[in-house]
């Protein structure tokens, strides 16, 4: 399996609504609002970099309110 953490920017007002809408992802296992820079940090998983990419193309980046997202891949050592 492959794992990312996708740190996410939104409109103003959508932190919440967002949240709810990672929630029924199935490969979103978890996310969490956060102060700072970013406004969510999300970890994904998916069989490889190619469904991790569909998951975020596809499905993160049509919720209503995201703005920006960035992708960490968790690299083995």
């Amino acid at each position: 399996m492959t794992v990312c953490f996708v740190l996410m920017n939104t409109q103003a007002g959508f932190v919440e609504s967002v949240v709810r809408e990672l929630e029924k992802i199935p490969e979103v296992l978890e996310s969490y609002p956060v102060t700072g820079g970013i406004d969510i940090i999300v970890k994904v998983e998916g069989k490889d970099v190619e469904t991790i990419a569909k998951t975020i193309l596809a499905r993160i980046h049509n919720i209503e309110g995201v703005s920006r997202t960035e992708t960490h891949i968790v690299v083995p050592l």
